[in-house]
């Protein structure tokens, strides 16, 4: 089941509790029959499943139907006759008010006025005629028609924008699915300021952990060969990345260092000269060779962090112009003076530089398998030296990079998305405009209003359409979260970085509200949808009533029963030091989706964080 399976689910559960009122607003068409007639023109009319008292314009009969445009008027309902709708040899009841309303007679605007009668909609020209032409760049027309209802049931502006948002979400691909299509578009370069930021928090958002803990070592080996203080240690860590993938088994490290400058001279002068020493070094060019490290240290001497390189500069030059170093220079002496000027050159882009030149990603994905002790046939191959670069790797990442996802920090983590996504962004912009501060400005760097900005540039018609249905998702979400009375719903799908894949994350929470308007922890229920490596498809409900906690886990797996009962003990326990007591923990297997338990009402269950962390996510 999709994650926009569950969310229909959820949708038509809440519909079902929506209250239907009846609602009429001037311009508004609707098909009623008289039921009884009252001196002055007024009579009682039956319009759905509503009974009214009206004024009529002129004398109608009674127990015939017409349809009416509600006129403006105050205190009594005020109806005008638009055409009989029984009268004998009269048209179809929707051909008709098509006709009548000027609208082509095709089968999808039947369709639509059929719907909008049997749905009971508030029925106008103009959302009839803005609808038609919705639903014709639909899917489907049943999706269309589908959308059309929500708004009107969450009473959300009859708009194109919010159509599109709503559809978006219900029928729409996964918000994953659609920041790894807007990532494609963006790779070419050449991309504005916005564009850039874009790439970079989509990258960080649809990396697996895996190969989040893989860049990272990937970045370490890099600096390390690049470190000319141990040579050893240099070359050991050249060697590694040639077993991760990064570069070819063959490569020489001149020609490995040849590639990195030039993939990287289009941004930077230096490399662009360091490139022309190694050229006239391999040409026996004395003076070019010269001329050229002049120019290199020019650029370095602007450079205040390159106060030891400039000085190592000065040396070269000096030995190279007073032949003290042989001309044409040795290959390892000038290999040790490019990497020392690289290594203090490359910026915050090596993501992005390392990507150019060799392809970053699935060295990543290998350097974290390797890691993580998945190719034990690699490990094996390598030398004392490397697997030794390789454990205290390992012991340093586990320290400073935190990709492990417990009940210490899954809480953060998930606020830290949901910030990045840019779904709090119109409160954070209330708050910049009450409280004008740095730290408010920089919560709206975030992917919405990014995604707002980038729309309005002058980009490729392919990237913008990607980037517009990114929008419309993440607006969706927030246009289905809402109040309704004394309760508050919240629904949303993040993007969630397991082990080895991207799972998006589908969860709607919902409950009574507190006095400071959040959602009362004594009262509430939580429905959490995911599709995880191991499990699969995993449909989590949890309810709460009174501190009293019932749990339901939905899933295929045969064993899960078994092997989730020795934790129930430790549950119960745990639950009860946060003052919350431990009703029942149910499992069921999923059903067929015509009788899903979500539509049965009967899920119950909750996401416990050592759970998560022991099953799907490798710590």
């Amino acid at each position: 089941m999709k994650p926009s399976d569950i969310i229909q689910r959820i949708i038509r559960h809440d519909q079902n509790n929506a209250v239907k009122t009846a609602a009429f607003i001037p311009g508004q068409i609707v098909s009623g029959k008289i039921v009884k007639l009252f001196p002055n023109q007024t009579a009682e009319v039956q319009i759905g499943s509503h009974k009214a008292i009206a004024q009529l314009e002129i004398p109608l009969s009674a127990n015939i139907r017409y349809w009416f445009k509600v006129e403006p008027g105050e205190g009594m309902l005020r109806l005008k006759v638009m055409e009989s709708a029984d009268r004998p040899g009269a048209e179809a009841p929707a051909e008709s008010l098509l006709r009548q309303l000027g609208m082509q007679l095709s089968r999808e605007n039947k369709m639509l006025i059929q719907f909008f009668l049997r749905e009971q909609l508030p029925i106008t020209g103009e959302t009839l005629k803005m609808a038609s032409e919705w639903i014709k760049e639909s899917r489907s027309a049943e999706d269309g028609l589908r959308t059309v209802k929500e708004l009107f049931i969450r009473q959300l502006p009859f708009s194109k924008d919010v159509f599109s948002a709503i559809s978006s979400v219900l029928h729409g691909d996964s918000l994953s699915s659609l920041m790894g299509e807007l990532l494609d578009e963006l790779k070419g370069g050449g991309l504005s300021t916005k564009g850039q930021q874009i790439y970079s928090l989509l990258g960080d958002l649809t990396k697996p952990s895996r190969e989040k803990w893989g860049q990272q070592a990937i970045y370490r080996l890099f600096s390390e060969w690049l470190n000319t203080k141990n040579q050893a240690s240099s070359h050991t860590a050249f060697q590694l990345l040639k077993v991760l993938g990064l570069m070819p088994g063959e490569t020489a490290e001149d020609a490995a260092l040849q590639q990195l400058m030039e993939v990287s001279i289009q941004n930077k002068p230096i490399s662009h000269v360091l490139t022309e020493i190694m050229k006239a070094n391999d040409s026996g060019n004395r003076q070019e060779f010269i001329l050229n490290l002049a120019k290199l240290n020019g650029f370095i001497a602007q450079r205040s962090e390159s106060s030891g390189l400039s000085q190592t500069l000065e040396i070269l030059f000096n030995d190279i112009r007073n032949g003290k170093n042989s001309f044409p220079a040795e290959k390892n002496l000038l290999n040790t003076f490019f990497k020392s000027v690289l290594s203090h050159t490359l910026n915050d882009d090596l993501d992005q530089l390392l990507s150019d030149a060799y392809g970053i990603k699935q060295a990543a994905v290998q350097a974290g398998r390797l890691l993580a002790g998945e190719k034990p046939l690699a490990a094996a191959a390598l030398n004392l030296r490397e697997k030794t670069m390789m454990e205290e790797l390992k012991n340093s990442l586990q320290t400073e990079v935190n990709l492990t996802y417990d009940q210490r920090n899954i809480h953060s983590e998930l606020k830290r998305i949901i910030r990045t996504l840019g779904l709090s962004y119109e409160h954070d912009f209330i708050n910049l405009l009450k409280h004008s501060d740095e730290g408010a400005s920089k919560k709206l760097d975030t992917l919405k209003p990014l995604l707002m900005g980038f729309i309005n540039e002058e980009t490729s018609h392919i990237a913008k359409d990607a980037a517009e249905r990114l929008l419309h998702k993440l607006t969706g979400f927030q246009a289905l979260s809402q109040e309704s009375g004394p309760l508050q719903h919240y629904i949303f799908q993040l993007p969630v970085s397991l082990w080895g894949k991207i799972s998006d994350l589908t969860m709607q929470w919902s409950g009574r509200k507190t006095e400071e308007g959040k959602i009362d922890p004594s009262h509430c229920r939580v429905i959490f949808y995911l599709n995880l490596e191991h499990l699969n498809e995993t449909i989590v409900d949890l309810q709460v009533q009174n501190r009293i906690i019932k749990i339901s886990v939905i899933n295929e797996h045969k064993e899960i029963k078994d092997l989730t009962a020795p934790f129930a003990a430790e549950l119960k326990e745990n639950l009860l030091k946060l003052n919350y007591k431990l009703s029942s923990v149910s499992v069921q297997k999923p059903e067929s989706a015509g009788d899903s338990p979500i539509g049965k009402d009967t899920m119950t269950s909750i996401v416990q964080s050592n759970q998560f962390s022991g099953v799907d996510i490798r710590i």
